[in-house]
């Protein structure tokens, strides 16, 4: 079995941390997650209110661990809906996307732990001074908001200045991705886009086949959205979607009212060839719909038996 201070100090049989995605993390995927050994996390945004939340959690099976993730801005702008969270006692809290420092006195308060996803060398040094439990660095072939750096960079860069757990995240999704991660000094992975096409997620059938149909290549970093719907995220984190048709046009061409009238049509029809769908590279590894709790312990028992066998060639 594959053992880290994450394993160990958070109670998990398996490193693995289900990253929480904006209409993708609901309460049945974290559950599913957790209950095969893992760390499900239930995502929350500006769609998100309290009620959800709680309608959320409690579709999470008693007695499991779960967390739930946060954009920084928009806790800034309503902190109520962390407080609102707290309240239902999660086990961890993740706060990313800008400065994690008001928050982790109080979170801990709550008696939960901390992350917070970092892009960057200085941010993870900053988010260990804050007093962050641990860090996931996310690399530019993850899936949604993202930085500059590839998921390697990041980990040769910080892992050796860390005194905190490093979890990785981008463009795993395979148990030689798992391995490679910890031989690089992670303890433990926070997965998305695999997640994405499994039976818990809250993707409709449309979205789900177009991510199984899809292949790295077939994934962009962008802009369009945020600029098209004026969301306040900053300059820094554009986004990975998979490509389409109202992708390539718009990007070819100059922004007008045009494109938000399409958006908006798109979005209320569940249109893949018009709506942003968040998924990284590592999307070509989603090949079919499976339950969040047979990924987890299917990928794991991989991961183990790969490990042995390379360490048997390594060392021989």
């Amino acid at each position: 079995m594959i053992s880290t201070r994450v394993t160990q100090q958070w109670h998990l049989r398996y490193p693995v941390i289900s990253a929480p995605m904006l209409g993708v993390s609901g309460g049945a995927l974290a559950s599913s997650v957790s209950s095969a050994g893992g760390l499900g996390m239930i995502a929350v945004g500006p769609a998100q209110d309290g009620h959800w939340i709680k309608s959320e959690v409690a579709k999470i099976a008693p007695g499991l661990h779960f967390g739930v993730g946060f954009i920084e801005w928009d806790v800034a702008r309503r902190p109520q809906i962390l407080e609102e969270t707290l309240s239902l006692q999660p086990f961890l809290v993740s706060i990313s996307f800008g400065s994690v420092k008001p928050y982790v006195h109080r979170v801990h308060e709550a008696g939960a732990l901390v992350v917070t996803q970092v892009n960057s060398l200085e941010d993870a040094r900053s988010a260990e001074e804050c007093g962050v439990d641990a860090v996931v660095i996310q690399g530019r072939e993850a899936g949604g908001h993202t930085g500059e750096l590839s998921t390697l960079t990041l980990l040769q860069s910080v892992v050796p200045i860390m005194h905190i757990p490093v979890l990785a995240a981008g463009g795993i999704a395979t148990p030689q991705g798992i391995c490679a991660a910890l031989m690089a000094g992670a303890e433990g992975v926070w997965m998305g886009t695999r997640f994405e096409a499994c039976h818990e997620s809250l993707l409709v059938d449309r979205i789900i086949s177009r991510l199984i149909e899809s292949h790295a290549e077939d994934t962009v970093i962008t802009r369009l959205y945020d600029q098209i719907l004026h969301a306040p995220w900053p300059s820094k984190y554009p986004g990975r979607v998979v490509s389409n048709q109202f992708v390539r046009r718009w990007l070819s061409q100059e922004i007008t009212d045009d494109a938000a009238k399409e958006l908006t049509e798109g979005v209320q029809a569940y249109d893949p060839d018009t709506i942003p769908i968040y998924a990284g590279e590592s999307v070509q590894f989603v090949q079919d719909r499976e339950s969040a709790h047979h990924v987890v312990v299917q990928l794991m028992q991989q991961a183990e038996a790969w490990w042995k066998e390379r360490s048997q060639v390594i060392s021989s």
